[in-house]
């Protein structure tokens, strides 16, 4: 799909170009000419640059003020379109191990109290459905990382009788998705007790939707995480998990943040854990190295959990 979006740039650029340079030879030869509203529509289509181009070049169109002021205007539209694409294109992919827990295969890297779970997805929500009947988690990924990195944890805590609900996000970025939750709590009405969860950036914005709708969730629960919006007075519980040897999470940043804190609030730091290692997605690049197994980190993200919602 990438390569036919570069493919697609080059041609329109090209031929935008090739367009300005043919309409200027028109003109000195007073021949029939192309319409400005053509030049400028290859333009906005995504020939910004080979338009721009085509104006210096042949130094067409320069002196009027449409084209003056529309052409580059697409061009820097296109560019930031393009830097975005880019950005986002670029991400963590699901290690093999995550993929296990998806299709549920009976040699799992480690499991708990061995009960059995049931994944599906619908509509980009992978639920972890295991023998808990009244509380949920609805889980939101760290930035960059791909859902399915997730699913052991997800896993892990569904065994523990807390069922997950783990939701995809547009571009991998869960700021552009903070509201999912609640179309996950309207579909699933049989649950009592609702619990907002999320790593990295989607902890935050688990957070902020917490701290929007206190009537809907009894608790957040941040991985590597912390809240940008007031918990207090809600009447909300907070868990904060994060390894001693994260070096993605800013400390000052998260100490400056428990003043927003839940005044229920349980702190646990996991010894030898990491940033990335809440997930099954390889290192991070500015992480410190874990003195513990993925798999460890898993296992006791999942115990702490599973304590907080039983207290």
């Amino acid at each position: 799909m990438r390569s036919v979006c570069y493919i697609y740039l080059i041609a329109v650029n090209t031929i935008a170009f090739i367009l300005y340079g043919a309409d200027k030879r028109k003109a000195a030869r007073d021949k029939w000419r192309i319409p400005e509203v053509v030049l400028i529509l290859f333009a906005w289509a995504g020939g910004g640059i080979g338009a721009f181009a085509g104006m210096v070049v042949f130094h067409h169109k320069t002196h009027k003020w449409r084209f003056r002021i529309l052409v580059p205007l697409a061009m820097i539209v296109w560019g930031v379109t393009a830097a975005f694409i880019i950005y986002t294109g670029q991400y963590y992919h699901a290690g093999p191990e995550a993929e296990k827990y998806i299709k549920n295969v009976s040699d799992l890297p480690v499991t708990m109290n061995h009960a059995a779970v049931t994944v599906t997805e619908k509509s980009g929500v992978y639920c972890f459905e295991g023998p808990g009947t009244d509380t949920a988690i609805v889980f939101y990924p760290g930035a960059k990382v791909q859902t399915e990195a997730y699913a052991p944890v997800m896993y892990l805590i569904a065994q523990e009788g807390y069922d997950c609900f783990l939701v995809d996000m547009p571009f991998h970025l869960a700021f552009f998705g903070m509201n999912k939750a609640e179309a996950v709590m309207a579909n699933h009405t049989s649950y009592q007790h609702w619990y907002m969860a999320g790593h990295s950036l989607g902890g935050a914005m688990a957070g902020n939707y917490a701290a929007a709708h206190p009537d809907q969730v009894d608790g957040v629960i941040f991985m590597a995480a912390y809240p940008t919006k007031s918990l207090k007075k809600k009447g909300l519980k907070a868990l904060s998990l994060y390894g001693s040897q994260d070096g993605v999470l800013n400390q000052k940043h998260y100490q400056d943040s428990l003043s927003l804190m839940a005044d229920d609030f349980t702190e646990i730091v996991i010894d030898g854990g990491n940033h990335g290692q809440f997930g099954d997605y390889g290192h991070q690049k500015g992480d410190g190295k874990s003195g513990i197994r993925q798999e460890e980190q898993w296992r006791q993200t999942a115990e702490a959990v599973a304590r907080f919602l039983a207290k």
